[in-house]
């Protein structure tokens, strides 16, 4: 499945800042749950041991980068602290300092390694393609169905939406529609839904 984006116009009033920028329409975030019963399947961890081992993996790149550390995880990339706070000059010494410094934000670099992996990933141009309120036919959306189900045994909103062409709200308000009617039955979690096929269908 290709990565969806659009082309956005830059705002501003000069000729020049009205060029167009690509950014990502994102399906939706991806939680532990699925991830962790993904690699349960491929490895010998479970879910359990996932869990564990990234909270332990969360308290000791926060301790190190405390400590002014940068933290290298192999396969991933290289994380590092960025500050901020208030500049100003020493009245005294008239040398710039920085008062309440605090962290800005986690710096993310991402390893080769990983960027060689996703060398491969497929885009697609979605600018021109959802209609703002267009809700496809009952023929329409058993046949999007039928297709869905034959390629994976559950489905997510994001699939709905690339399959028939909709907006997200359109997305996601066929999805509840579907799911009272018992075409789609949730499987997943009340904020993160994975969708198998209903004994409506």
């Amino acid at each position: 499945m290709a990565v969806p984006y659009r082309l956005l116009k830059n705002g501003g009033k000069l000729p020049h800042n009205k060029e167009f920028r690509a950014v990502l329409d994102e399906y939706e975030t991806v939680g532990l749950e699925l991830l962790g019963e993904r690699v349960e399947k491929a490895t010998a961890m479970t879910v359990a041991d996932l869990v564990g081992t990234l909270e332990a993996i969360r308290y000791e790149l926060a301790q190190q980068l405390m400590l002014g550390n940068r933290v290298h995880l192999p396969g991933l990339g290289y994380f590092s602290l960025s500050v901020k706070g208030e500049l100003y000059e020493d009245p005294k010494t008239h040398k710039m300092r920085l008062r309440n410094p605090r962290v800005r934000t986690v710096n993310f670099r991402p390893e080769k390694q990983l960027l060689k992996t996703l060398a491969d990933t497929r885009f697609e141009n979605v600018t021109y393609r959802y209609e703002p309120h267009a809700t496809p036919t009952a023929e329409e959306i058993e046949a999007a169905l039928d297709r869905l189900f034959a390629e994976s045994d559950y489905i997510f909103v994001g699939d709905l939406r690339s399959e028939l062409h909709l907006s997200k709200p359109v997305a996601y308000r066929l999805a509840r529609r579907l799911e009272a009617e018992g075409k789609l039955h949730n499987a997943g979690s009340r904020y993160r839904k994975m969708y198998v096929k209903g004994e409506g269908i």
